[in-house]
């Protein structure tokens, strides 16, 4: 049975975007970042498709590196939450996952440990994020301390994360991030991983040996105000639905919850099976693009939780069945969508419902 939304997965488009990505930066080894189910594309068939392409992958959180493992991925998995729970440590060790290390009660934790040379450790740096790791100040304590722990494999890799890469508007900010982490880095011995999606587009001189580029991956710019186009990227997933009524609307009729809309002239109106228990942002405005037969129409009043409205005009000819695109083509990015709610693209395609098909390319 064929679900009434479909989210198309172009796989040659994600290693397109991964391949191009290391070719603009010569040397570096990519962890492809699939956590939130890669960005809401698919974690294990992203994972597989870039086998061949990434060094390894990184995930937010252990249930995300132990699908992975049960899937048969074989190359690194990185945690960048790091471990929660002193008890995931066995898991940890079982599945064989890298880990970032931030706060000292993980310290004291792998020190508790009883087998030696387990874990393959990053020491996680706090360079102006304030959300995880570990300032200037308390650096060299935590690499003592760290290094001094018999389970974690040596060399040590040391990791952070640029807040502001994607806005040249705070290019001060950027500048003063970029030289703390020269100076955390400086004398590191070990393995170096800063660049996330932003970085690899905006400071490719200041990538390191290890890179993690998410969203860019999806074909999606990590900025505001531009397209993934923009930045040469191919768009990995195309939403789309159909049809299923056609009503002919006179002007004063009017569309939808809270009579948001009303119509000016005579038009046709099309419903379409697709709403905000999808995943389609329920916030979108009357006059958001779709894509029906080669050519863009708009949306007409509230989204609602099952369907949505399309004002076809007068001269339609679209018919029930026909398909409708609501992102992911030429015509419209999800960057446009996610722009007219005021909201960055990573939330809409991570938000995706389960009722939503998705179809591998």
């Amino acid at each position: 049975m064929m679900k009434t939304v479909q989210a198309q997965i172009d796989l040659s488009a994600l290693k397109y975007n991964v391949n191009l990505i290391k070719d603009r930066l010569p040397g570096c080894k990519v962890y492809s970042v699939l956590k939130a189910d890669a960005y809401g594309h698919g974690s294990v068939r992203c994972a597989q498709a870039l086998n061949d392409t990434a060094y390894g992958f990184a995930v937010a959180r252990i249930e995300e590196a132990i699908e992975l493992r049960e899937a048969g991925i074989d190359k690194p998995v990185l945690m960048l939450g790091g471990f929660f729970r002193e008890d995931d440590l066995s898991l940890i060790e079982k599945y064989n996952i890298e880990f970032t290390v931030h706060s000292l009660w993980q310290i004291e934790a792998l020190d508790r440990y009883q087998k030696s040379d387990v874990f393959t450790v990053w020491l996680q740096v706090n360079v102006g994020m304030q959300r995880l790791g570990f300032n200037s100040d308390e650096l060299a304590a935590a690499k003592e301390a760290l290094s001094a722990c018999t389970s974690v494999k040596k060399p040590i890799g040391i990791i952070s994360h640029l807040s502001c890469a994607d806005d040249e508007s705070l290019k001060n900010y950027n500048k003063q991030q970029l030289q703390e982490w020269n100076r955390m880095a400086a004398d590191w011995n070990g393995p170096k991983c800063l660049s996330n999606s932003a970085a690899c587009a905006y400071f490719p001189e200041k990538s390191t040996e290890f890179v993690r580029p998410g969203i860019t991956q999806y074909g999606i710019s990590p900025t505001l105000g531009k397209t993934g186009r923009d930045l040469g990227l191919k768009p990995v997933m195309k939403l789309s639905s159909e049809v299923i009524a056609i009503r002919d609307l006179k002007p004063g009729d009017v569309v939808g919850y809270g009579a948001s809309w009303v119509c000016e002239k005579p038009t046709r109106l099309a419903i379409v099976a697709v709403g905000y228990a999808d995943g389609y942002p329920r916030a979108v405005p009357s006059g958001t693009p779709v894509e029906i037969n080669g050519r863009l129409v708009k949306t007409a009043g509230h989204v609602c939780m099952d369907m949505m409205f399309i004002d076809l005009g007068a001269d339609a000819v679209d018919k029930i069945g026909d398909k409708v695109y609501l992102w992911g083509t030429d015509n419209i990015a999800v960057e446009t969508i996610a722009e007219s709610i005021n909201t960055i693209p990573y939330e809409l395609v991570c938000h995706l419902s389960d009722r939503v098909e998705f179809i591998y390319s």
